[in-house]
């Protein structure tokens, strides 16, 4: 087991347990769908890449499926090239 970060809430911990124990074994976990019920659920200081860390620990730990679907960070917008 790793040394969790200082800023973790334990409860954050126990949601996630609690949203896979109530889980199908067949069908993949959404990742997405895990930080977005935290982030409804719980305020923590954590960030979404170190929550989707902790939900992929977990989720590999119990060997169930996961579904990796969180969206790519937005991208910055390339100032649009004047053609003639």
């Amino acid at each position: 087991m790793r040394e969790l970060p200082h800023d973790i809430d334990a409860d954050v911990i126990f949601e996630i347990s609690r949203l896979l124990d109530g889980h199908s074994k067949v069908s993949p976990v959404s990742i997405m769908w895990l930080i977005d019920e935290i982030r409804q659920n719980f305020e923590t200081a954590l960030s979404d890449d170190a929550l989707e860390l902790l939900a992929v620990e977990m989720v590999s730990t119990r060997h169930l499926p996961m579904k990796l679907d969180r969206p790519p960070k937005k991208r910055r917008q390339q100032p649009t090239s004047k053609s003639d």
